[in-house]
């Protein structure tokens, strides 16, 4: 039998290469066995696999090599698994191994993968729903995920839990209104302050893993608020030593529940472009019936997302109307201005991926999209930079329906922007969802996009001036005005949006109520 250290070693691969290898069915899952490596010492855990084990990551390094794909190789070794491993493997989930503490050197304790316990698991130990008390064979959903389990987002701030995950960790506490207070760090540190510091830092890891590529040294830092300096030079060391894993999909740590009725578990994280689901799995238990639902990965997280916790958050909005869409939609045939509208959103949509836009809601030919705070770029420097690439996409757009139309229309998207701090909640029906802001924030936004004419971005002085010196430089901004010689841009100025309107305007009365709000248009620089 080989250690798992052994395994990785003897074949050059990372623990998530291993784990991945397991879950797809090419290895048994290890056997798990507690002993002393020498007399007298303390007894340590360590998973074990079959001698075999080297030569099959061979095979499959070998086939990969030469271009197999690993669905290929899965029909080619997978049912040999079965065949080869030991009846007693088959008992256990993958054991993955807590990594060592930080700046600390690793003793014998420290290589532990998941211990095996015939305790119960979280779904045995509670009352439980009837969706924890469960066949093998059922289907596992957002709904249902019959484990302690939360999403945060690049920032370590909840955006989402289920009801097993609030009794473990809040112990039924209302979660916090504010984002900028729903960090996750202060209570995992409470909720495993019990634990061996090995296996604190296997907790940590699991979180930072998956999110280090996005979170900054710096921004974490600044992020763990009031913490004691020993806390904080703990996690710095922790975000240190933390390596980044291979498979983006998945990251599994041993752990060893604080309450010793419950035994060992799985911190599995899976990771999605709005934030890292984390799920706390019982040992015991198959983590292949979560991989498989997530396999759904944009249905999965469409669903997880209609249940986000509402939150005052700060953020960004943009709201975004087709000029002339009447008149355009009476000039072409109905699969013409389809092929147009359908044309324009799919073009758009990776510009809003781009630059983390979160989709609001489209009205026919008009749309919402939210910019919430991002670990390594400004939020509200996102919205501009959106805005301007849209317009230089549009002008694409438009040039081709006037060759292709042979007209003299030109397509102009008008953009507002505005940012504030609002309640940020979902509306949702039995299929679908959408994000919704609650307050003013969005309200000038709308007027503000009534008010753009000829794909201009107007944009309140509330954003342009909570960006930085440097950020501001990136772009130009200001009013056009009257002059002698005609009409001149003034540069780094804002007005009111009633100077900017005559009594003769038919926009004038619908854009009184935010008459004395400064605003500028926002311009590509130069």
């Amino acid at each position: 039998m080989l250690t798992s250290v052994a395994l990785l070693e003897g074949a050059g691969i990372s623990r998530a290469t291993l784990n991945n290898y397991i879950a797809v069915g090419l290895l048994p899952r290890p056997e798990v066995r507690r002993q002393a490596a020498a007399p007298g010492e303390a007894p340590t855990t360590l998973g074990y696999f079959p001698d075999w084990a080297l030569e099959r990551i061979g095979q499959i390094q070998e086939l990969k090599r030469h271009g197999v794909s690993m669905e290929d190789i899965k029909r080619q070794l997978a049912d040999q698994v079965d065949q080869a491993k030991p009846v007693k493997a088959r008992q256990f989930a993958p054991a993955p191994e807590p990594l060592p503490t930080p700046a600390a050197a690793p003793s014998p304790a420290v290589t532990a993968g998941i211990m095996h316990s015939d305790g119960p698991s979280f779904s045995e130990k509670r009352t439980a729903p009837a969706s924890v008390q469960r066949s093998e064979s059922m289907q596992v959903s957002v709904e249902n995920i019959p484990y302690p389990a939360y999403m945060v987002n690049f920032e370590f701030q909840l955006i989402w839990l289920n009801a097993l995950a609030q009794k473990e960790f809040f112990a039924d506490n209302p979660i916090p209104e504010r984002a900028n207070d729903r960090s996750i760090v202060p209570t995992l540190l409470d909720w495993a302050a019990t634990l061996p510091q090995q296996e604190q830092a296997s907790l940590f890891n699991a979180h930072l893993g998956p999110i280090k590529s996005r979170l900054s040294r710096q921004v974490l830092n600044q992020n763990l608020g009031n913490l004691a300096n020993e806390q904080r030079q703990w996690l710095m060391d922790c975000y240190d030593h933390c390596p980044e894993p291979e498979n983006r999909i998945q990251h599994i740590v041993g752990l060893v529940h604080p309450d010793p009725e419950i035994g060992p578990c799985q911190v599995v994280a899976l990771s999605f472009r709005e934030g890292v689901l984390i799920v706390y799995i019982p040992a015991k238990q198959d983590v292949n019936q979560l991989l498989n639902c997530v396999a759904r990965r944009d249905s999965f997280v469409r669903a997880l997302l209609s249940q986000r916790l509402p939150a005052l958050t700060p953020l960004a909005v943009m709201v975004a109307d087709l000029q002339n869409s009447v008149r355009i939609c009476s000039e072409l045939p109905p699969e013409e201005y389809f092929q147009l509208i359908n044309q324009i959103w799919c073009t758009l949509d990776p510009i809003f991926r781009e630059y983390y836009g979160a989709y609001g809601k489209h009205t026919g030919d008009g749309m919402v999209y939210y910019f919430f705070p991002q670990p390594d770029r400004n939020y509200l420097m996102n919205a501009v930079l959106c805005a301007n690439k849209m317009r230089e996409t549009m002008q694409n757009i438009s040039h081709e329906w006037m060759v292709r139309k042979g007209w003299t229309n030109t397509l102009y998207m008008n953009i507002g922007l505005s940012e504030g701090e609002e309640w940020l909640g979902t509306f949702k029906t039995n299929s679908n969802f959408e994000l919704v802001v609650l307050g003013e924030t969005i309200n000038i936004c709308g007027r503000l996009s009534d008010l753009a004419r000829f794909g201009k971005v107007w944009a309140t002085k509330g954003l342009i001036s909570k960006l930085s010196v440097a950020e501001r430089a990136q772009f130009r901004y200001g009013v056009e005005r009257d002059a002698p010689q005609g009409k001149v841009f003034v540069n780094n100025s804002y007005a009111q949006v009633a100077s900017l309107l005559s009594n003769t305007d038919p926009r004038h009365a619908k854009l009184m109520d935010i008459a004395t709000c400064a605003v500028a248009e926002v311009l590509p620089k130069l």
